[in-house]
């Protein structure tokens, strides 16, 4: 991978955040996916000949969530039935803030991450 490559892919990444955000909802597949897509990046980038600090740097990148925990558990079903749901919802409501709240984290650190090399590598 070059730094085109990275550039390119960095923007990429900060647009379908912002196409997911725009929409207002953020699915489980748009998450699971984009956590897929980043740990696929991050690999090909240290098996890069990108320079130290840019590999760094996008190893910096933290996603607060992992595959298994986007995956709804029992306790959801059990909360969902027992509380006729009305506990669901306000637990959907909490995934949907978190989950919107780390697509705007991952939109800035890549716009930034982006900007970043094309001021110092371009």
């Amino acid at each position: 991978m070059d730094i085109e490559t990275c550039i390119k892919y960095l923007d990429y990444v900060s647009q379908e955040c912002h196409r997911h955000l725009k929409d207002g909802r953020v699915t489980d597949d748009e998450l699971i996916n984009l956590i897929i897509e980043l740990q696929r990046f991050k690999e090909k980038c240290t098996d890069s000949q990108l320079p130290f600090e840019l590999k760094s740097k996008i190893s910096d990148i933290e996603m607060n969530y992992t595959i298994k925990g986007v995956e709804r558990g029992t306790w959801y079903l059990i909360a969902a039935f027992s509380t006729l749901g009305s506990w669901a919802i306000l637990i959907h409501l909490r995934q949907q803030s978190k989950r919107k709240r780390t697509f705007k984290e991952i939109q800035f650190d890549t716009s930034r991450l982006s900007s970043f090399i094309r001021i110092n590598h371009v």
